[in-house]
């Protein structure tokens, strides 16, 4: 594997991590992990009132810098001093490779909180070689939706041989969208998937009829959306010899009083979110499974990629170009990290069940 390499002319001090899309419900959440965690950051996004404003807030020294996503020069000078850029300005089909592409230009290693697994395919498929040329990480869906389970995917299968079918169920309860969430769930909504099936990538129309499945309790079974947009369908094919790989998501998450009416809801409010993540692999010699539980899950994706971001600026990542979380990192170790800082509890089983 590759190693990271120093960034030429940045001497041996760590550089800052920046923040693009501070001023959001995610970026905040980020920032004031930063700061909690003593990092020196840089705030970027469109306002300089509000940016000024978030500074203020936190318990920790922070710049400001306006970049607009039209105006590659301003990412540009996000980026050409950071370490990481930590993208949480979703939609991520719009943001995403403007962002990542100024960091790449620069040596900068990017990370974001994508969910939409056409953007994660495109990043993989336009800025692989990009990102190894420039000794840079990039790291797409380093968040709650994307990275947990295909760290968990990782966990779960380490020994198998000739796994044929990993299978990814979300239970969300309580999830009050952001206006990016919602945003970027009504653009997924009819969109074609993003299929992984006998081996081979697929893009189509994907769904059918509601599916069950059992998760353990007190959720139990439940009535699932099968093949969920999920990011996780294009990286854990990348690490995980699979001959499928499905997602599903409870059909009731969507149907739920307030979840597509929430862009104005308080942080507090936004955090009553609960949620399990199964993973389950099958194969010759058995089934695996294994399950995340937790709470609030804009706060678990936060962390997640605050996790990340710390661990790229100490130059702990295996290899270099688009990868998924667990191509960057040791999936055990991360995932006992978060675990420690109480985003959730693991359960591991060898016999399938959960």
């Amino acid at each position: 594997m590759d190693s990271i390499v120093q960034r030429s002319g940045r001497g041996q001090a760590a550089g800052p991590i920046a923040v693009y899309g501070a001023t959001g419900h995610t970026g905040r959440l980020v920032a004031a992990e930063l700061a909690a965690r003593g990092k020196d950051m840089v705030l970027a996004g469109r306002s300089i009132e509000a940016l000024r404003a978030l500074a203020g807030e936190l318990d920790a020294p922070a710049r400001v810098q306006v970049a607009d996503l039209d105006d590659s020069e301003s990412l540009r000078a996000v980026t050409e001093n950071a370490d990481v850029v930590i993208n949480c300005a979703g939609p991520f089909s719009r943001s995403g490779e403007a962002v990542a592409s100024a960091a790449l230009s620069t040596g900068c290693h990017y990370l974001d909180h994508a969910a939409e697994p056409l953007y994660v395919k495109h990043l993989f498929d336009a800025l692989q070689g990009k990102a190894r040329e420039n000794g840079a990480v990039v790291i797409p869906g380093m968040s709650f939706y994307g990275a947990l389970a295909d760290l968990l995917a990782d966990l779960v299968t380490a020994g198998m041989s000739q796994v044929d079918t990993v299978t990814v169920a979300y239970a969300v309860s309580g999830w009050r969208m952001t206006a990016a969430s919602k945003k970027t769930a009504l653009q997924l909504n009819g969109t074609d998937r993003v299929l992984y099936t006998d081996g081979v990538y697929k893009t189509g129309p994907g769904g059918g009829a509601p599916e069950s499945f059992t998760f353990p309790p007190p959720v139990g079974t439940r009535s699932v959306l099968v093949d969920y947009p999920a990011g996780e369908i294009v990286t854990i094919p990348r690490h995980v010899g699979a001959r499928s790989v499905r997602a599903l998501m409870t059909t009731d998450t969507f149907t739920e009083d307030g979840v597509f009416s929430s862009e104005n809801l308080d942080a507090a409010a936004r955090a009553q979110s609960a949620f399990t993540i199964v993973v389950q692999a099958t194969s010759t010699t058995g089934t695996r499974a294994a399950f995340l539980r937790g709470e609030d899950i804009y706060h678990a994706g936060a962390i997640t990629s605050v996790e990340a971001a710390a661990r790229l600026a100490g130059n702990q990542s295996a290899s270099l170009g688009v990868l998924s979380a667990a191509e960057a990192f040791s999936a055990d170790r991360f995932l006992h990290a978060l675990q420690q800082r109480g985003l959730f509890t693991i359960s591991l089983s060898n016999n399938g069940s959960v």
